[in-house]
């Protein structure tokens, strides 16, 4: 783990310290290499737009709710009915821009609610997703007439 490092690293890793200019020679002689480039630097511009998307949503209830879809498409997999993110609470929080205890505030009240079966600092499994569907487009309802009142 680099010192600092925002996001350390999952398991043991190598780091590999590379001249621009070999950078730059290695792009150019090997279109697999600038291609692999391009789409993980894709993935992690969507990543940040869909993250700064979530922080526009001012009521933690909305953030969660839409992070939680957000996660159940991109890595959410399916385990004895229920649908399981490897994504805790911690991090989730720090995704979301809000303190630990209110993530675990809003989770709790999911799980209460039916959305949401488990969670703790390491995974979120989910109950059932078209409730959560549901929940989402009651928020949109709920901001729609609440604009217009």
């Amino acid at each position: 783990v680099a010192k600092g490092s925002r996001w350390p690293a999952k398991e043991d890793a190598e780091l590999l310290v590379v001249s621009p200019e070999t950078f730059d020679a290695l792009i150019y002689h090997h279109r697999e290499v600038a291609l692999k480039l391009i789409r993980r630097l894709a993935i992690r511009l969507e990543d940040a737009n869909d993250e700064v998307a979530l922080l526009l949503y001012r009521d933690p209830n909305s953030r969660v709710a839409h992070s939680l879809k957000r996660l159940v498409a991109r890595c959410g997999t399916r385990r004895n009915g229920h649908t399981h993110i490897e994504v805790g609470c911690a991090e989730l929080a720090e995704r979301l821009g809000l303190p630990a205890a209110e993530v675990e505030r809003v989770l709790e009240r999911f799980r209460g609610n039916g959305i949401v079966r488990a969670f703790d600092e390491e995974h979120v499994e989910l109950s059932d997703t078209t409730r959560l569907d549901r929940f989402l487009e009651f928020l949109e309802l709920r901001h729609e007439f609440e604009g217009n009142g």
